[in-house]
């Protein structure tokens, strides 16, 4: 990643393809491309592989928005009570308070990139990640899930 700051000392970034920290979550690969401490807490962007079969649960946020492009895959997400199958090239933006989730539902591994606004959830993206696995049980997760605003729909 390059970084510099202007004369206001408005930050600037420039990530390389490929780049961007690695994550693991729940057996996915993640890479944060950009968070709140590069932002100045306006948005967080990921791009995270998802296995077939596996995505996230129904679950809603309070104080971040999400949006999803669908890189690669077949995915099906919920939104609200309606769901639908998004491929290549599609798009979901899910406001505040608005139950969400997707699974991969194809054959192959399909590639996500998601926008989070404003920063502070990939936080939760990045404690999980660095769990071991015994640390990784239910109460330990429903902790880190309230305090990143995540409650189950």
């Amino acid at each position: 990643m390059t970084s510099w700051q202007d004369a206001e000392n408005a930050k600037y970034v420039v990530l390389p393809g490929g780049e961007g920290t690695p994550l693991t979550v729940f057996g996915n690969r993640f890479s944060l491309k950009v968070g709140g401490d590069d932002t100045a807490g306006s948005l967080a962007i990921i791009e995270a592989a998802f296995a077939p079969g596996t995505g996230a649960p129904p679950h809603l946020h309070h104080t971040h928005t999400e949006s999803f492009y669908v890189v690669s895959g077949l995915f099906r997400f919920r939104a609200g009570d309606e769901l639908t199958e998004v491929g290549p090239g599609g798009f979901c933006y899910l406001p505040r308070k608005a139950a969400h989730g997707f699974t991969n539902i194809g054959d192959e591994p399909g590639k996500l990139l998601s926008v989070i606004n404003p920063a502070g959830y990939e936080r939760h993206f990045e404690e999980i990640s660095a769990l071991l696995p015994h640390e990784a049980t239910e109460e330990r997760l429903r902790e880190i899930f309230q305090r990143y605003d995540q409650e189950p729909a």
